[in-house]
């Protein structure tokens, strides 16, 4: 599955008349940290995280400190090469608060997922993350992500895919 649209194409709010400034540099400080991942820059990215960080997936309890979280993006790199993030769209929510809607692009190259040897399959990742502020650095990231669609692009599962599923 190739995206339909360029995937570097950031989200820009420069024009937002929704967002305040602050909330913009917020959102600033978030595409940089993509374009940063997408770039494979991963010295480069803890520049953007409070050193207080803490991350929260129901899908992933394992990776709850700064240090425990960025091997996350590490492993994706590798394992899903490339791996592209691009944001979507963001709420404001106060001095402190952004939501973000994004998503990524990968391909199955690089290693093993879940048992699975590498596919070369495509596939796209869509989330949902509430991402707070201190000290202008990001302090908290809480996400929710579509893993079902991505466990069934790679073949780890099959999904039945429902004409209409109240039948």
């Amino acid at each position: 599955m190739a995206w339909k649209e360029p995937i570097r194409d950031q989200l820009d709010v420069s024009g937002s008349t929704v967002l305040t400034d602050k909330q913009k540099k917020m959102v600033k400080h978030w595409t940089d940290l993509q374009e940063t991942l997408n770039a494979g820059d991963f010295d480069g990215m803890d520049r953007f995280f409070h050193p207080d960080f803490r991350y929260g997936n129901p899908n992933r309890p394992d990776l709850g400190t700064y240090e425990q979280w960025k091997t996350s993006p590490v492993a994706l790199y590798k394992t899903f090469f490339p791996a592209a993030y691009k944001t979507i769209d963001a709420v404001g929510k106060g001095d402190d608060e952004i939501w973000i809607y994004a998503t990524h692009y990968c391909k199955h190259v690089g290693g093993p997922y879940m048992g699975v040897q590498p596919t070369g399959n495509e596939f796209q990742v869509n989330w949902f993350s509430i991402v707070k502020f201190k000290d202008d650095k990001i302090v908290s990231i809480f996400s929710i992500s579509d893993v079902l669609t991505m466990l069934k692009d790679i073949g780890v599962v099959e999904v039945p895919q429902p004409v209409d599923p109240y039948k």
